[in-house]
């Protein structure tokens, strides 16, 4: 009998419907089994109604569906396609007692997983464990209520829940061989979930407390204590996640597994093995990869489990790996695994369990350096563009053993973390673009590290799976079927798959078409477009930077040496290039510290006369450096009816000649005594936290919400301004702005003083409209 034959008038439920291998499940019942009673889903959703439209919305959106849409729009009206709700974390999934909702079922695919390599120990045993074992007792009542009998059951399971094994793995239910040790689930979801309680007491010691604050302060200092406050709260709990990770990390190890991924599919394993279903088929797929042929080659949805490794690599990130050349990678393409678990589904065993390995390793094995080679050949051919557009560079990928590889990364990253200390210590020229430099160098050997944490132990196996099972179920299978639904991965040429299936399908998913880049002067012209629709509002814009291409060392510089003959202009210049990278350093630390210490050079300096000098600052200072892109998207902005708001921590007497571009102009104050200034500020520094407090005081003022309002600003001082607004527009962002940018999903803008502004100033600069 066909596999059509064999699951005719029987209904089939499957969960993780909405996951890669789910999907494929899905899709090849509905196209090789037309006469199914019945197709039922399990997904997470408020109530049946919500799941329903998860099915549609969610599930049936994906390309899987893409050869068979008509089949699932015709089985979704005549009810042979439904989704319920249900929670494996839940007793009875979350459904009520008695409820039919999982009643009248023949046969089981449980695809529902965390395939997650970095989750805590506890919730992924939760999961992937008791979820299995609530899944099963959710089937045996259901039963009960029809008073049938209880389905058959397919559990989807690895080929490394075997452990960390050598030579030949054997098709047995993980707990079978005498070799592995006596697990206690109970009392390790016990010890798991004690960690967060203890983690939650040791990072709040002072020794954690003083290291986040550090850290916090590395990142955010010049935005003020409160955004400092809060990155050390995230930085805490980052630590706290990573800590259970890498505890539940160690626990598996020491117990034989890789890690929870792996140790919970083995536990599930035995769970099930110690409350069998009548029925039951355990299919442990290697590395699930890209369709081979269904629904098209190359199929995939999102980045799997070599493919982080391959994507380093082709971007230039990775060029060492734990591994041996000669050590076997076991993939297998996804719709083989499908069809796996639709075979098992309709080729149950008749009581029992067995084990169905779905693998190449042993029958067409493929070796690190033939993947190694295979891929660099690719992206040596075609490389990944950067950020730029350049094609990346690679060099050939070779395997070490981990502690050597593990020992070069550590010794780069102590490297990286010392020059990042100097730079708060140090005054360094150029202190931004290093910071750059070391912060991209520290995040490559981070991404190492963890690459080698994670997949290190799978890339250092020598063994290889036996698939016995897996064809002798292949065998039983009609000739038909055996065309059709064909899972005998020893006719793959893998070569011909990397290159010609995978990999470009992993291109297509990073490296999606890129817009052509505008070039020239024209480049800047569109900085007045593309405006949001919605309610006149305000426009705050920060002076330094974003309008003028200054500073107020370099308003103060100018306004000292204006007049100055040759020689003096140059002693002085020198002693102001001589205190610069003292400034810079501080002002990397705290702008409103540094503002304060600037200004005291002030200190003693004839007021009148000072303001005097300030009425060329117009033509000789600020029209050379302004930003026209700035000028024309202030223009957009009056178009649009809002307000024009100007923020600068620049003195009032030097900026009064921009307050034509805006409505308002918030500047700095100077105290006077006696004709002098007296080198203190007359309001506390006009950065961090005290410019969102005056962009809220303006829009209280104006009956306008801040969240309809803009925001435009260079510096990492200025975060809490871009955060309290709706529309944050980072200009030219210094390095530590422009990565809480990306953090945020802010699109940076780049204006420039463009040719022509020093030697012929813009007539309608001082235009408000």
């Amino acid at each position: 009998m066909t596999i059509s034959e064999r699951l005719a008038g029987r209904a089939v439920l499957v969960t993780g419907a909405s996951g890669f291998l789910g999907k494929a499940v899905v899709a090849i019942l509905l196209r090789e089994a037309p006469d199914l009673r019945e197709v039922r889903l399990v997904l997470r959703a408020g109530d049946d109604a919500a799941a329903q439209e998860r099915l549609r919305a969610e599930v049936l959106a994906s390309e899987a569906f893409d050869p068979v849409r008509d089949t699932a729009e015709a089985a979704i009206s005549d009810e042979r396609l439904s989704a319920v709700a249900g929670d494996l974390t839940a007793e009875r999934l979350g459904r009520g007692e008695g409820d039919d909702g999982l009643a009248g079922i023949d046969v089981a695919i449980h695809c529902a997983a965390s395939v997650s390599f970095e989750e805590p120990l506890d919730d992924i045993l939760d999961l992937n464990v008791l979820g299995a074992l609530r899944l099963t007792r959710a089937l045996r009542e259901g039963a009960e209520v029809r008073g049938g009998p209880e389905p058959a059951f397919v559990h989807v399971s690895t080929a490394y829940a075997a452990g960390n094994r050598t030579g030949l793995v054997l098709e047995r239910r993980s707990g079978e061989s005498p070799e592995e040790a006596e697990i206690d689930l109970h009392a390790e979801l016990e010890a798991a979930r004690a960690w967060r309680a203890g983690l939650e007491a040791e990072s709040r010691l002072p020794e954690h407390q003083a290291r986040f604050a550090r850290e916090a302060a590395q990142e955010l200092g010049p935005a003020g204590s409160l955004p400092a406050g809060r990155r050390a709260e995230e930085l805490r709990r980052d630590w706290i996640a990573a800590e259970l990770v890498e505890r539940g990390r160690r626990r598996c190890r020491t117990l034989g597994w890789a890690d929870g991924y792996s140790l919970s599919k083995a536990l599930a394993e035995r769970a099930l093995g110690a409350e069998p279903p009548p029925s039951l088929t355990v299919v442990r797929p290697s590395i699930i990869e890209s369709a081979l042929r269904d629904p098209h080659p190359g199929w995939i949805e999102g980045i799997k489990v070599v493919d982080p490794v391959i994507l380093a690599y082709a971007r230039g990130m990775v060029s060492r790996f734990p591994g041996a050349d000669s050590g076997v990678f076991d993939i297998v393409p996804v719709d083989l695994v499908a069809n796996a678990c639709v075979a098992a589904a309709a080729h149950p065993p008749a009581s029992g369990s067995r084990v169905v390995a779905v693998v190449s390793g042993r029958r067409n094995p493929i070796t690190l350096r033939e993947l190694g080679d295979t891929v660099g050949a690719h992206f040596g051919d075609r490389p990944l563009p950067d950020e730029d557009g350049t094609p990346i560079e690679i060099s050939r990928l070779r395997f070490d053993p981990a502690p050597r590889v593990l020992g070069a990364i550590d010794r780069g990253t102590w490297a990286a973390r010392a020059g990042r200390r100097l730079l708060d210590r140090i005054p360094l020229p150029r202190a931004d673009d290093a910071e750059r430099r070391l912060h991209v160098e520290r995040r490559r050997l981070e991404r190492l590290r963890r690459l080698a944490e994670i997949y290190g132990p799978y890339s250092e196996l020598d063994c290889v799976f036996d698939d016995r099972a897996a064809r002798e179920l292949l065998a039983e299978l009609a000739p038909s079927d055996r065309e059709h639904l064909d899972f005998d991965t020893a006719a793959i040429d893998w070569d011909d798959y990397l290159d010609r299936v995978h990999l470009p399908a992993l291109r297509r998913l990073v490296s999606p078409p890129r817009a052509p880049r505008a070039t020239g002067a024209g480049a800047q012209r569109p900085a007045g477009a593309g405006l949001p629709d919605g309610p006149p509002a305000i426009a705050f814009l920060d002076v330094e930077g974003v309008v003028v291409d200054t500073t107020i060392a370099h308003f103060y510089a100018w306004l000292r040496s204006r007049g100055m003959p040759g020689l003096d202009r140059l002693a002085f210049g020198a002693g102001l290039a001589a205190r610069a990278p003292g400034w810079a350093l501080a002002d990397r630390r705290s702008r409103a510290a540094f503002n304060r210490d600037f200004y005291k050079t002030y200190r003693g300096l004839p007021a009148a006369e000072l303001r005097a000098e300030a009425g060329a600052a117009l033509e000789e200072h600020i029209l050379p450096r302004l930003q026209q892109a700035a000028v024309r998207r202030i223009r957009a902005h009056r178009r649009r009816g809002d307000r024009i708001v100007l923020l600068t921590g620049a003195l009032d007497f030097l900026v009064e000649p921009l307050r034509a571009l805006g409505d308002e102009l918030i500047s700095a104050r100077l105290i006077e005594d006696g004709g002098v200034f007296t080198g203190e500020l007359a309001e506390p520094p006009l950065t961090a936290e005290g410019r969102a407090a005056e962009a809220a005081r303006v829009a209280a003022e104006h009956g306008i919400e801040l969240g309809d309002c803009h925001a435009y600003a260079d510096s990492i001082s200025d975060l809490p301004l871009l955060e309290a607004v709706g529309h944050a527009h980072p200009v030219n962002p210094d390095f530590r702005l422009e990565r809480e940018a990306r953090r945020r999903g802010w699109t940076p803008l780049r204006w420039d003083t463009e040719p022509g502004a020093r030697s012929r100033p813009p007539a309608p600069v001082a235009v408000g409209g």
